[in-house]
Parts: structure tokens; C-alpha cells; sequence
């Protein structure tokens, strides 16, 4: 499972920073979810913006302090966030396929440096 965090201005600006932050030190050594950044995924009203890749769900307004903390369990249990954000549709099959991009990168990355543990895209 891969949490894809958006890192455009206006998510950074409602608080996306430090739920990246506080994502790092909580999946830090998890083998099972990884962490990637994602440049912006359009929906800055709705920001901080999270996505969760393969299952293509997408979360908004996790501002708040227990939040990356919720994001972890979502994605290791499926505890649901609340409401799903609504990307239009050829919105969200275009963030989509760039993810999928993004996570093909990660993962020849790390083939390439097993040793690397930690990869983060800021």
C-alpha cells in the first residue's frame, strides 16, 4: 500500500508539512506501506490532500493532530477517513496513471539500493 501525500502550496499551507512529517516517524520501519510525495493533485480546497494507491481513494482536510495517525490505520486496516474526496474522472484516472509512474520509479529505486530503507520525494 503506498500513502501519496500532496505537497502543493495550498495543501502545504493548510498543514500538509507536518502530517508528512509525523507520517515519516510513524511508517518509518513499516515494510508494508510506503510513503511517497506527489506534486498536487488539484483538489487544494479540500487540502491537505492524501491519496491511497492501488485502491485510488482520496481524503481531505486531515489537518488535524491525530490525523497521520488515522492515515496509518486506514491503510493498514481499511478504518475508513470519513468521506472520500471526488475527483472528476478524468482527473482522477490522470492521477492515477502518474502514481503508478511514481511508484514504478520508487520501486526500481529501490531494486536498485537495497540498502536504501528510506525514500522520501520532497
Amino acid at each position: 500500500m503506498y500513502v501519496v501525500v500532496c505537497r502543493g502550496p495550498n495543501c502545504r499551507a493548510r498543514g500538509a508539512l507536518p502530517l508528512r512529517h509525523r507520517l515519516v516517524k510513524l511508517l518509518k520501519h513499516d515494510p508494508e506501506v510506503r510513503l511517497l510525495g506527489y506534486s498536487c493533485f488539484g483538489q487544494c480546497d479540500y487540502g491537505p490532500n492524501v491519496a491511497f494507491y492501488p485502491p485510488g481513494e482520496w481524503y481531505g482536510g486531515l489537518a488535524e493532530r491525530d490525523d497521520a495517525e488515522r492515515v496509518v490505520r486506514h491503510a493498514r486496516t481499511g478504518e475508513t477517513l470519513g468521506p472520500q474526496l471526488c475527483l472528476p474522472d478524468g482527473e482522477r484516472e490522470l492521477h492515477l496513471r502518474n502514481i503508478a509512474d511514481l511508484v514504478r520509479t520508487h520501486e526500481r529505486d529501490r531494486a536498485r539500493r537495497p540498502h536504501r530503507h528510506w525514500w522520501w520525494p520532497f
